[in-house]
């Protein structure tokens, strides 16, 4: 089922990443093209548990930067193996561009939808 929305409402939560964050990515074996210090959660807005942005992906894996008001930490993931149905227009917007195991609705470069599949 679509949100029925051009721009998904995603969660305003933000985190400024520290020195050793910036490094951790900094020190993987490839490395992103810039790294941003200040990531916005990619979640749907009133998302349950931790805030998540992806902060670089290195072959399968994707490094999802998670965080709380008194935590955060970088954890590895893969990709949300949940698409859209109907087939979208776009083939870029057919995929979850969220985690495996994701909490909330799925998400991809132009829409937010809910699935009855399990994230």
């Amino acid at each position: 089922m679509s949100m029925d929305s051009e721009d998904p409402v995603a969660c305003p939560a933000r985190i400024t990443l520290d020195a050793a964050q910036l490094a951790f990515f900094g020190e993987l074996p490839v490395p992103a093209p810039s790294v941003q210090s200040e990531l916005g959660c990619e979640l749907e807005r009133g998302h349950p548990g931790s805030h998540a942005a992806l902060g670089q992906q290195v072959e399968e894996t994707m490094w999802w930067v998670q965080w709380t008001l008194s935590a955060s930490e970088i954890n590895p993931y893969t990709w949300c193996p949940v698409r859209q149905d109907p087939v979208a227009e776009d083939r870029d917007d057919l995929d979850c561009t969220l985690f495996v195991g994701h909490p909330g609705g799925h998400s991809s470069l132009k829409h937010g939808w809910r699935s009855n599949e399990a994230a």
